[in-house]
Parts: structure tokens; C-alpha cells; sequence
């Protein structure tokens, strides 16, 4: 039994009724939870103008009246999908202070959750999202979701300072499914929401709360690792997708749902009852187990993001990427990318998607980045950026079921004619320049 401990679930983006959690409450209630102790939360996700940190304040409001304002209790979360950026919002920034002083909150289970965006988000806003939900999609949630977000870059690095989680005593964990159902009409339509390493909205390398982020900085040819999370237990399943009543790994909990014999619930029940190190060294294992009998069916993937800005932080949205190898002593692209996305709210942020099917880690790796100001008066240097990776060196970049970040610095550079002095004695006085700072007229009179 777990006495007096509350379990906290959280739904994802467009949800509208409680059924999203089908029965995972009852099963809670039949492995050691008390059944009142248990909350099926509800949040409105469809109003254009709300936004992740307004959900988030929500949250803790209603967390404070569930918890009766007793904050030293101990309780869990269990998030799927976008619930899971709600919470990892609401611990770094409401989770703080007198309520995170007692270490009240132990387990946050993360059930897909898009850490790292997801390919459908910028479908939600426009196409999908109008038209199923009549004309609102929650515009600013999707936005936080889309692949490069500027959300989950600003997010994801505050949990490099383990003072705004684990020394809060939070263990977290990560599950997602790795299965595409088979459908080669819709497939063909819709390639998006059929993507191979993905549970066909949350691709597997973006649910993945460990990464590592590097900085490239094109002054002084520099590349560096800048932080890294690698202590998160990470589980992969091959069984389950984002949601579907079958394989939905939340979706598929029902009254009948034995923990012995299906793995999602099992490896949520085991992550809830963690409450030391011995058996958050269990739990991490049986993910790890987990993910290494996905990997023994389907192939890996990896996801890389970019943020390309100049020297005082401004952003660059006009570049060229290449990513390639040296083959038999030539340049060539790289078979490995597999898509390509420019964020769409924040155009300098650029995600790449990588078939490690295709790597080749014993090749010399390169990228080419050619970057444009749209402007005569000043450019970026150095053009091209060019990083290399030598043979075997690329894994520490590429990691599989990861997302790499890698923050690109590009010096901008005025060009000669944006200021010139012209000497008194200059025989050519006076000129003229035009809006480019051409000269186009010499010895002009003075009046």
C-alpha cells in the first residue's frame, strides 16, 4: 500500500474529457494507491491566447487545493504528452520556495512528452487544429510544441542546473512508445503522423530529457559542450503509440489491463513506487532493458536542433545547412538526414532528423553552414561555418534516441561603404551616395 500518497495525472494537448485516462486510475487504486487519492486533472488547451505558463500557474493553484495547502506530503505526477511541458514548466518555476522546501514531490512519470517539439505541432496550428476544433487550436501551445521551439530551448536549459529539480528531490522518468501502425494510404497522405522513430506524433530522440547542448562559435572556431543531462531513466517501447485505444500508451490502460503482461503499465507502476536509490537504480533499468529489446526490432534515430545567432544575440533566419561526409576523398550530403523543419514562429531555429540506420561513424563528418544577412551593408562571418568531426567522433554529437542542441554564434560585419570619412583635401569633393553607399557623384560644387 502507499498510504496517504497522491497521484496527480495530467492530459496532453486538445483534450476534453477525463475518458483520456481510461482506466489507469482504477489500476492505480489496485496496486497500492487509494482511489480518492488519485486526481484526473482537466485544462483547457484550445484558446488561442493561452499559454503554457498560464496553464502552469494553473496547475499550482489547483495542486495547492488538492493538497489542501499541505505541501510536505508526498506525491506523484504522471504527464502524457503536452501535460508533460506543463509540469516541467511548473517545476522550475512555481515549485519553488516554501512548496518544494519539504520535498513533497517524489515520481514525475513522462508519458511522450515532446521535450523536444513535435513534427505535427505546426499541422495543429493551421490545418488540423482549425478544422477538427472549429477555427481554435490553442495557437501559443503549439508553438511551445513545434519542433525548435523557443520554449524548448529555455526550458530544457534550466534543468541543466539541478537546483531547479533533483535537489528539489524529484526522480523523473521518461516513456515513450516506438510503433507506427501500418497504413500505407494515410501513410502517403500524411507522412508527418507516419514517421519511423516516432509513436506518430512525438518522435522517440524528442521525448528524451537527457541531451546535451554545444555552442559553435564562428569567431573563434570554437566548439564546446555547454551542458548535459544523462541521469534520466529513458524507456522506449516498441508495443505503443502517442494515442490510439489499442497501443496508445496511456490510452490503452483498461479495466481489464494486467500489469504482468503489459509493459507500459508495469514500467509506470514500478516508476511510481520509487522511493530510494536502490529502487530508482531498478526502475532505470527495466527502462534501459526495455528500450534495448525496442532497438533489438527497430531501427534508432536522432534529433539535432540548431540556433543560429549573431555576436550581441540577434537573430540569423537566412542560412544554408549541409551536413555530409568525406567519401573516397570527396564531399558528399550525408544519406542520414531524413527531415528537416525552420521554425516557423522563430525561423533561426533549424531541426535536423537523423537515420542512424545511415550513420557511418568511421567517415569524417561535416557541416556546412552559409549563412545571409538579405542585405548589402553588412554580412556573417565566417561564411562558410564549417565544423568537422572526425571518424568515431560524430557519436559524441549524434547520440541515439537524443536531441543535441547546438547553439551557432556568427559574427555580423558591416560592410566598407556603410560609414566612410572623406578627407577635406580629397580632390573628389564633394559626392554623392545612393541608399547602398555607392558614390554615384564626384566633384560636386559646394553652394
Amino acid at each position: 500500500m502507499m498510504p496517504n500518497q497522491k497521484v496527480f495525472l495530467i492530459h496532453g494537448w486538445s483534450v476534453r474529457s477525463t475518458q483520456t485516462y481510461q482506466s489507469l486510475h482504477l489500476k492505480l487504486a489496485e496496486n497500492g494507491f487509494q482511489l480518492q487519492d488519485v486526481f484526473l486533472g482537466r485544462y483547457v488547451s484550445l484558446e488561442n491566447d493561452v499559454e503554457i505558463s498560464d496553464i502552469s500557474k494553473a496547475l499550482h493553484n489547483a495542486l495547492d487545493a488538492a493538497l489542501k495547502g499541505n505541501w510536505d506530503q508526498s506525491f506523484h505526477l504522471i504527464t502524457h504528452s503536452t501535460g508533460g511541458l506543463v509540469v516541467k514548466h511548473w517545476v522550475v518555476n512555481n515549485y519553488a520556495g516554501e512548496y518544494s522546501k519539504a520535498k513533497g514531490l517524489q515520481n514525475i512519470v513522462h508519458l511522450a512528452s515532446p521535450h523536444f517539439g513535435s513534427r505535427l505541432a505546426h499541422y495543429g496550428r493551421s490545418m488540423l487544429g482549425q478544422v477538427m476544433e472549429l477555427g481554435e487550436s490553442g495557437k501559443k501551445i503549439l508553438a511551445s510544441l513545434e519542433l525548435g521551439s523557443k520554449m524548448s530551448w529555455e526550458v530544457n536549459e534550466q534543468y541543466f542546473d539541478k537546483k531547479n529539480w533533483k535537489d528539489k528531490g524529484i526522480r523523473i522518468y521518461n516513456l515513450i512508445g516506438d510503433r507506427v501502425t501500418n497504413d500505407r494510404f494515410k501513410s502517403k497522405i500524411f507522412p508527418a503522423a507516419y514517421e519511423p522513430g516516432s509513436d506518430m506524433v512525438v518522435r522517440v530522440a524528442a521525448a528524451n530529457l537527457n541531451f546535451k547542448r554545444f555552442l559553435l562559435d564562428g569567431r573563434a572556431n570554437k566548439f564546446s559542450l555547454v551542458g548535459e543531462i544523462k541521469e534520466i531513466p529513458f524507456g522506449a517501447l516498441y508495443e505503443n503509440t502517442h494515442s490510439n485505444s489499442d497501443y496508445g500508451i496511456l490510452n490503452n490502460i483498461k479495466k481489464k489491463s494486467n500489469p504482468q503482461q503489459q509493459l507500459n503499465l508495469k514500467l509506470i507502476l514500478e516508476c511510481l513506487k520509487v522511493s530510494d536509490d536502490n529502487t530508482y537504480a531498478q526502475a532505470k533499468t527495466s527502462l534501459t532493458n526495455a528500450t534495448i529489446e525496442t532497438r533489438s526490432k527497430k531501427q534508432s534515430f536522432a534529433q539535432l536542433d540548431f540556433r543560429f545567432k549573431d555576436e550581441d544575440g540577434r537573430p540569423v533566419d537566412d542560412y544554408l545547412f549541409t551536413l555530409g561526409a568525406m567519401v573516397n576523398g570527396k564531399r558528399k550530403p550525408s544519406k542520414t538526414v531524413c527531415h528537416t523543419h525552420k521554425n516557423t514562429v522563430h525561423p533561426n531555429h533549424f531541426t535536423v532528423f537523423i537515420n542512424l540506420k545511415e550513420l557511418e561513424p568511421h567517415l569524417t563528418y561535416f557541416i556546412d553552414i552559409n549563412s545571409e544577412s538579405g542585405c548589402e551593408l553588412f554580412s556573417y562571418s565566417p561564411d562558410p561555418l564549417v565544423i568537422t568531426a572526425e571518424p568515431n567522433d560524430i557519436t559524441n554529437i549524434i547520440v541515439e534516441d537524443q536531441t543535441t542542441q547546438v547553439d551557432v554564434i556568427l559574427s555580423r560585419n558591416p560592410s566598407g561603404n556603410l560609414f566612410v570619412f572623406h578627407k577635406g583635401d580629397d580632390k573628389d569633393l564633394h559626392v554623392k551616395w545612393d541608399r547602398k553607399g555607392i558614390v554615384k557623384k564626384k566633384k560636386i560644387q559646394p553652394r
